[in-house]
């Protein structure tokens, strides 16, 4: 299991940013909304990367608020060894 202090990963003085988890939790972690175009259908696919600890497994169908925009979170998807999470999201 990997031990290491993941907040130097999620660093907001970095490449990480602040959201709120279910109106209440912050969150810090990497948010992509990288362009998707698939057979002519263009739009986003919205992830946020963070620490399994900072999100519980039941989270599914929560909100994650980033930049000021609701997303809904619609997977969760543990990286690796399982100390890092890929939050597949939706926008609201």
């Amino acid at each position: 299991m990997f031990t290491e202090d993941l907040r130097v990963f999620f660093n907001t003085d970095e490449h990480a940013i602040a959201a709120n988890y279910n109106s209440g939790t912050t969150v810090n972690g990497i948010f992509d909304a990288e362009y998707v175009d698939f057979n002519g259908v263009a739009g986003s696919n919205p992830v946020f990367l963070c620490a399994a600890s900072d999100v519980p497994v039941g989270g599914i169908g929560n909100t994650l608020v980033v930049n000021s925009i609701t997303y809904k979170i619609r997977n969760r998807q543990p990286q690796d060894d399982g100390a890092v999470v890929l939050l597949q999201l939706e926008k609201q």
